[in-house]
């Protein structure tokens, strides 16, 4: 095609690389001819969705030909009464992804900045220059962010901070007296997005308390999501909370119906599900364990992490590593987009599913 329309492209976008999603296991089956494919890839809770919102699938059938609840009024309710706060806090999303697609829209543009952390989600280097803003990257402090520095990059121009927490890929977290600090560093014409998606695994005693910080500053932003420790990724369903101010400016920009019929009712009762809850997290404790001592000791170095996924590097090239891991029937992910050349990032699975990656990795070393 003629380069003439790519000349008019937003700035930022030019220089943009798609997002890189886990293989599927669809996929390595057709490639590699497998029988059977265990996918630690993608943090997906191995134990599967909640029971109780797989339970509801069938009463939802008769609704398939209407639009869905505009407001998400139900989840909406469900998950104010989960995270103690009021209704006009909290705004529903395609995924929390689409929250922080928002609040990029809301306030970054061409003149503007945003700050990350290095080796931070991919997505927030996505919507920043996708709204034609430049990315602010701070170095790192033993693989995690370094909250202590952030306020030394603002600009004059920065308008948004993200803050991964635990962070996706290397796993570390912050604690609440670190983010608590930058808080009152930041000036509060600063939105400061605290993105939470793995929360629920984190056992830490000094762990943030997002709502805590809620109710002492107006810019902060908290996203989490359904798609982690509540099995329901396929569905894309997240939420965001604020300030109603600040909730009020996002509903402006969202789109209409945004979050499906299937995604508010399944995540209404998810978020209930405190059995599957529990039994996720008990799982992810214990197998993360027994996972990070057996790559310990096979002389593999390992980022402490306290989510459900450890990152490792070893005496290997990382992409030829992930691609021999498949060979074998094995998806894990190679993190070298986030500039860590030659890591691996292993979800923690069932036992199963780690001993399979575990003598597949020993056969390959």
């Amino acid at each position: 095609m003629s380069s003439d329309i790519l000349n008019n492209l937003n700035p930022g976008i030019e220089d943009l690389h798609p997002y890189e999603p886990g293989r599927s296991i669809e996929e390595v089956v057709a490639e590699y001819g497998h029988s059977e494919v265990v996918k630690l890839a993608s943090n997906e809770n191995p134990l599967g969705a909640s029971p109780k919102a797989l339970a509801i699938l069938s009463e939802l059938k008769s609704d398939m030909h209407l639009y869905p609840d505009g407001n998400g009024t139900k989840l909406k309710k469900e998950i104010a009464n989960h995270e103690n706060v009021p209704v006009d806090n909290i705004i529903i999303g395609n995924g929390s992804n689409e929250i922080l697609e928002l609040a990029a829209r809301a306030f970054l543009n061409p003149d503007t900045s945003s700050i990350a952390s290095k080796h931070a989600f991919a997505v927030y280097k996505i919507v920043t220059q996708s709204a034609g803003a430049s990315m602010i990257e701070v170095p790192t402090c033993n693989w995690g962010h370094d909250l202590n520095s952030f306020a030394d990059h603002l600009e004059n121009n920065t308008r948004v901070i993200f803050i991964a927490n635990p962070n996706n890929p290397t796993g570390t977290y912050n604690s609440h007296d670190e983010v608590h600090s930058l808080l009152k560093k930041v000036p509060s014409s600063v939105l400061v997005v605290l993105d939470c998606a793995y929360f629920e695994y984190v056992t830490k005693e000094d762990y943030v308390k997002p709502i805590d910080l809620l109710s002492e500053f107006d810019n902060l932003l908290i996203t989490k999501t359904f798609s982690k420790i509540h099995g329901l990724a396929s569905i894309r369903v997240g939420y965001g909370i604020a300030h109603p101010t600040l909730i009020e400016v996002f509903n402006r920009i969202r789109q209409p119906f945004n979050v499906n019929t299937l995604a508010q009712a399944m995540a209404a009762v998810a978020i209930n599900d405190h059995e599957h809850i529990h039994q996720s997290i008990e799982l992810n404790s214990q197998q993360y364990d027994f996972l990070f001592d057996q790559l310990s000791k096979l002389g593999l170095e390992c980022i402490p992490s306290v989510g459900n996924f450890i990152t490792f590097k070893g005496n290997f090239i990382g992409k030829e590593m992930f691609n021999n891991l498949m060979k074998k029937g094995v998806i894990v992910r190679s993190v070298d987009l986030y500039d860590m050349k030659d890591f691996i990032r292993v979800t923690i699975g069932t036992e199963a599913e780690n001993l399979k990656f575990l003598n597949a990795l020993k056969e390959l070393l």
